[in-house]
């Protein structure tokens, strides 16, 4: 009676009904972050003697949706001296840019993306407010990302498709050979990132397009 008083505790009938476990979610690749923010600061260089101490501030983000999809923008805001014939002008800009991308694995800590979206921006001129004015783009392109240890290195080529933009046209005033405010070409962003923690790196890149450069130096925060 007493073994069979201790013996019973440990004996159940089977269960009837269970349900089987389901398989583990599938885990996202960690190597390559898709949630960060960008904190920024931007050197312009126009390529033309006329626009001249050119620089900004710029905010980005990127936001993972899922494994293999992204939404990113970024607002930047600055300006530049507009010489006209001796008298200077005070140019300020602000950017505004969205879009989503996909991503695809092409090897361990190396990811092939591409992204699409639009951007506008707006430019006021000190003292002239009938020559501000307002610009529209779309983009498109791929991209690359690596990362070896603490550096990462990447790369985008966008193509723009863009409108509205008088900055070259008023340099006829100079030039008198014509400037297209509707003019299409790629914009290519190389950089590298130094990810001193998990959480912060430091960055350097650069825009280059068919009429400016900007060189890029900040941080990416990671979330």
């Amino acid at each position: 009676g007493v073994g069979a008083a201790h013996a019973g505790p440990s004996w159940s009938p089977p269960a009837k009904g269970l349900v089987p476990l389901a398989d583990p979610e599938p885990t996202c690749p960690d190597c390559l972050s898709y949630d960060f923010l960008d904190l920024q600061y931007g050197f312009d260089d126009y390529e033309t003697p006329f626009f001249d101490n050119g620089h900004r501030y710029g905010l980005g983000f990127s936001k993972s949706i899922g494994c293999n999809f992204f939404v990113t923008g970024a607002f930047d805001f600055g300006g530049y001296d507009y010489d006209w014939d001796g008298h200077i002008v005070d140019v300020e800009q602000r950017r505004f840019r969205l879009g989503a991308g996909a991503r695809a694995s092409l090897a361990k800590c190396v990811d092939l993306t591409f992204e699409a979206g639009a951007e506008h921006f707006d430019a006021e001129y000190e003292g002239y407010a009938d020559h501000d004015y307002d610009s529209w783009a779309y983009y498109a392109g791929p991209g690359i990302r690596a990362r070896a240890g603490k550096f990462e290195f990447f790369a985008n080529a966008f193509y723009f498709g863009r409108e509205g933009d008088l900055s070259r046209y008023y340099l006829t005033h100079h030039t008198h050979h014509g400037g297209d405010p509707h003019y299409s070409g790629w914009r290519v962003t190389p950089g590298v990132i130094f990810h001193a923690t998990d959480a912060i790196g430091l960055k350097i890149s650069a825009d280059l397009e068919r009429y400016y450069r900007t060189v890029w130096l900040g941080a990416r925060i990671h979330y």
